[in-house]
């Protein structure tokens, strides 16, 4: 994949935006642990493991997307494909999008979202999904903004084991 141009962004900095490689694994981990704390969302019915970033890097990387400001990590959106037997559509889902705090509201997370988007029409996707928490209301402004409707409400139940 051919990396995007550099935009200039008015805090000074110049943003690319990239296809993950390998030796970004560490730093987006750290990241994403920064920012799906279970102290912030103790309900997510899905964890942010070291296992999950390198299923979705080593199945889908071409989805896999970080975005670099002088040579930082600052942001990622890792996507995969989803392929039905008998279903002659595709689908694209976003499974993590996530933006260092330093960022937020800069219009980064709209950047990795978009490219993620070309990268799914490129591959024949016609549809794009997407999940969140019903509490996280930035979640889903940014998700409507970006053109998201029908939403399907969805109970998942927890069940302290320890």
């Amino acid at each position: 994949m051919k990396p995007n141009a550099t935009t200039p962004k008015q805090n000074g900095g110049n943003i690319l935006i990239r296809e993950m490689e390998l030796e970004d694994l560490p730093i987006v981990y750290s990241l994403g642990e920064e920012l799906f704390t279970a102290s912030e969302w103790p309900n997510l019915y899905r964890t942010w493991d070291q296992y999950e970033l390198v299923n979705l890097f080593a199945g889908d990387g071409e989805f896999c997307l970080v975005a670099e400001k002088d040579d930082q990590i600052v942001g990622f959106a890792l996507g995969s494909l989803i392929e039905k037997r008998h279903n002659s559509w595709r689908y694209g889902y976003l499974e993590w999008l996530g933006v260092s705090p330093a960022l937020n509201r800069s219009g980064l997370g709209s950047r990795l979202f978009n490219r993620l988007t070309e990268l799914f029409i490129e591959s024949g996707c016609r549809m794009m999904l997407v999940d969140t928490e019903e509490e996280n209301h930035p979640a889903l402004n940014f998700f409507r903004k970006h053109g998201f409707k029908n939403e399907i409400g969805q109970i998942y139940l927890s069940r302290n084991l320890s």
